[in-house]
């Protein structure tokens, strides 16, 4: 059997660049999401890194469990990097859509997706509002990255205590080994 593939080649689609719906008509309302979402984009890398370098410089936190939450720290702040900026220039610009690269980038290295996939396909039709699944999204990318430093290690009494250590020192901080 002799399949023709000259013809698949040139009807084949090549998807370059995504398209965003733009969040708000409303300018204010854009710009207010922005502030906001810059706000929890700072507060979670200041939480992830403020544990990270309390766990790297505290030798009473190198035991396997705080090596995996320094590890999901720098996941964290790596997830955020990678998303909430290019969030933020699209809630702004005019220019609003992702290149395949860049999508297949974000979503190769941070698959962490799975909470908002699930709950904007498995909730039910009579509850779906217009635009509840751009809100969604945009908030589970921000709030809970924002609230994994707090949920993990910021009432962790260890490591609220090499924080305070580790912030109060004067020299410049070495890691412990």
């Amino acid at each position: 059997m002799n399949i023709n593939c000259s013809l698949w080649q040139e009807n084949k689609l090549s998807v370059k660049h995504f398209a965003f719906a733009k969040f708000s008509e409303v300018p204010e309302e854009c710009f207010l999401l922005f502030m906001l979402i810059l706000l929890m984009f700072l507060v979670s890398l200041t939480g992830n890194a403020l544990i990270a370098l309390a766990i790297c410089t505290s030798s009473a936190l190198h035991t396997p469990m705080y090596f995996f939450l320094a590890n999901l720290s720098f996941l964290e702040i790596g997830y955020t990097c990678s998303v909430i900026p290019k969030m933020l220039q699209n809630l702004v610009s005019e220019v609003r859509g992702i290149s395949r690269e860049g999508c297949a980038t974000q979503m190769f290295f941070f698959i962490l997706f799975y909470g908002s996939a699930s709950i904007t396909y498995l909730r039910p039709k009579s509850s779906h509002l217009p635009g509840m699944d751009k809100l969604l999204a945009l908030f589970y990318t921000a709030v809970t990255s924002m609230m994994n430093p707090i949920i993990y290690s910021l009432r962790n009494k260890e490591v609220k205590a090499a924080l305070r250590k580790t912030l109060s020192l004067k020299k410049p901080l070495a890691i412990n080994r």
